[in-house]
């Protein structure tokens, strides 16, 4: 069974997009404010929120082709005995958590917002019943 969140909108299929770019706009933002690692953040959870509301996806669709890389890429690590650096994990962690928030927040208060709709027009009284 696929997620609730799959065919009720409109898709925007270059919506992956918003996120792709997201590291260009929050150096910029970083350089303009003076704060690197809050631009970071709130650029990523920014991204996060367009990208679920462009193309709005079940998020356990939408993540497993991330998360079969990270485990490639952990198990080849694990294997080849490497040490696991990251040199960018104050900024580039930060934006990748801040787009995955973002996404979930997002479908969250889509999922809250229709569910709403959903139990204020049951409540409604028909147009028909009063005629």
């Amino acid at each position: 069974m696929e997620g609730r969140a799959l065919n009720r909108e409109p898709r925007r299929a270059w919506a992956w997009l918003v996120p792709w770019f997201a590291g260009s706009v929050a150096i910029v933002v970083a350089n303009v404010t003076g704060a690197q690692r809050a631009s970071f953040f709130l650029t990523g959870l920014a991204a996060g929120v367009g990208w679920q509301l462009l193309y709005r996806r079940d998020l356990v669709s939408r993540l497993t082709f991330m998360a079969v890389l990270m485990t490639v890429a952990v198990v080849g690590a694990l294997v080849a005995r490497e040490d696991f650096v990251w040199e960018d994990m104050d900024t580039t962690g930060l934006l990748v958590i801040g787009v995955l928030l973002g996404l979930i927040y997002s479908e969250q208060y889509l999922r809250w917002r229709h569910d709403a709709m959903e139990r204020s027009s049951r409540t409604e009284p028909s147009r028909d019943a009063t005629v």
